[in-house]
C-alpha cells in the first residue's frame, strides 16, 4: 500500500506539473512560468496560505525553483524542437528508420524533462512537513478533478 500511495502522489504531482508555483507569491507572470499549473498570483497566494508556509519555506522553495528553472526551460526547448522535426519528417518523404530515430529522441527528451521535474519535486517535498505534503496532494487532487470535469473545447 505504501508504494501505491507514493505512486499516486508522484503521478498526481507530475501530471500537474511542478509545484514550484507555491514558491513565488510575489509574482512572475503565468507567461514566465508556463510549467506551473497554478500560475496566477491569487492561486500562489492561496497555496501559501492553505499550506501555511513559513517565509523560510517560501524562500527555500523559490531557491529550488530557480535552481531547476533554467534546466527545465532548456529541456522544454530541445523537446519542442525535436517534436517539430518529427512532425516535419512525418509529413515528408523520410524513411521509417529516420522517423523512428527521431521519435526515440523525442521520447528520450520527454523522459529527461520528466526526470528533472521529478527531481525538482523531490527537492521541494523535503521543504514541506508531512501535514503540508498531505494538504498539497488534496489541493492538487481537487484541482485535477475540476480540470478533468471541465467542458471540452471545440475547434472552432
Amino acid at each position: 500500500m505504501g508504494l501505491r500511495r507514493f505512486s499516486l502522489l508522484a503521478v498526481t504531482i507530475l501530471s500537474l506539473g511542478s509545484a514550484a508555483v507555491i514558491t513565488n507569491p510575489t509574482g512572475l507572470s503565468a507567461q514566465a512560468q508556463p510549467d506551473f499549473p497554478l500560475a496566477q498570483r491569487g492561486d500562489r497566494n492561496r497555496l501559501v496560505q492553505e499550506l501555511n508556509l513559513s517565509q523560510d519555506q517560501v524562500n527555500r522553495l523559490e531557491a529550488i525553483r530557480q535552481q531547476y528553472q533554467s534546466r527545465i526551460s532548456q529541456q522544454k526547448q530541445a523537446l519542442s524542437q525535436a517534436q517539430q522535426e518529427l512532425r516535419t519528417l512525418m509529413a515528408g518523404t523520410s524513411s521509417a528508420s529516420d522517423i523512428r530515430n527521431k521519435y526515440n529522441q523525442v521520447k528520450g527528451l520527454r523522459q529527461q524533462l520528466a526526470d528533472t521535474r521529478f527531481e525538482s519535486m523531490l527537492a521541494m517535498r523535503e521543504v514541506l512537513n508531512p501535514q503540508q505534503r498531505q494538504r498539497f496532494v488534496e489541493l492538487m487532487q481537487n484541482r485535477r478533478g475540476k480540470f478533468r470535469n471541465r467542458a471540452p473545447r471545440g475547434n472552432g
